[in-house]
């Protein structure tokens, strides 16, 4: 390969590099963010709040987060089953950096801790769980008790 060609495809990898990577982080950051009433004591989210409608097709989130001023971090909803949800709040009991959500798991970005969709801890270097939040729920909301 001569020097003009090696040139041209050094440009092309790196341009190519440049665009997977602005696409990679722009699909990490659509979280969605729930709507939701703050009460006293408690906070409430509509169940549809976990169904995302593209297109007139309905598909189900796994999960959704909940910002307040109450709190310094989100707190993320998952769906484990039609009737059960578990609350935990974003923040590494490690480095008390915010969770970032992985699924069916949260990673700290500072040290890599591993949490469950249940805030228990699943790698190091975190020890602690996760703070949970009581849920109640009825036909029609879940309720976050604070």
């Amino acid at each position: 390969m001569d020097r003009k060609e090696f040139i041209k495809t050094c440009g092309f990898a790196c341009l190519s590099t440049a665009a997977i990577t602005t696409f990679l982080q722009s699909c990490a950051s659509s979280n969605y963010y729930a709507k939701h009433l703050k009460n006293k004591d408690s906070i409430s989210i509509n169940q549809s709040e976990f169904i995302r409608t593209d297109n007139g097709k309905n598909t189900e989130r796994k999960y959704v987060l909940i910002k307040t001023d109450h709190l310094s971090f989100p707190i993320c909803v998952f769906k484990l089953s039609e009737t059960e949800y578990s609350a935990v709040l974003m923040e590494c009991t490690h480095s008390h950096c915010e969770l970032h959500n992985q699924g069916d798991f949260l990673v700290c970005p500072c040290h890599g801790s591993e949490f469950t969709n249940r805030g228990i801890v699943q790698n190091p270097p975190a020890e602690q769980n996760l703070k949970t939040f009581t849920i109640t729920i009825n036909n029609e909301n879940i309720f976050i008790q604070l």
